[in-house]
């Protein structure tokens, strides 16, 4: 097999509370779109806060963005606050 070049995925994500907290996710030789799944998971997993927004949408809208993460993320220091 000749030399193959993977491009890996990586997800960041930016705190929208205090802008200066960040946090990246390496997808290996994930898909974009399955990369962003997991990258969400691992976010969670490790204190950050998912705030999807827009309520008034569908049911299934609202799935959706919580599975890829459109929306708000706080870092574990701002999602502690009760502001959220």
């Amino acid at each position: 097999m000749p030399l193959v070049i993977l491009e890996a995925t990586h997800v960041r994500v930016v705190c929208d509370g205090c802008r200066s907290a960040s946090a990246e996710s390496c997808g290996k030789r994930d898909v974009p779109t399955l990369a962003r799944i997991a990258a969400v998971k691992r976010f969670r997993d490790f204190g950050w806060h998912h705030d999807p927004g827009r309520r008034h949408l569908s049911a299934r809208s609202e799935n959706d963005s919580e599975i890829h993460g459109t929306g708000r993320w706080y870092c574990p220091t701002c999602a502690r606050k009760s502001h959220l």
